[in-house]
């Protein structure tokens, strides 16, 4: 799979299921990232496959 993180492109072997188990094979924490599938934001137990348009952004956050 091929997914957009914070606008590079980088390969994924990962077939579909959960977004967060995707987040969680890229070595990224859910409360730390934004996750779109084709262009619109979803929850972390969405349900993704393989021909779907990934972008994860990461959220810079600090006080």
């Amino acid at each position: 799979m091929i997914v957009t993180l914070d606008g590079e492109k980088t390969r994924a072997a990962f077939d579909g299921g959960p977004i967060s188990e995707l987040v969680r094979l890229l070595g990224l924490q859910r409360e730390e990232v934004l996750v779109k599938v084709n262009g619109k934001l979803a929850p972390e137990d969405a349900k993704i496959g393989a021909k779907d348009k990934i972008e994860i952004i990461k959220v810079v956050f600090g006080g």
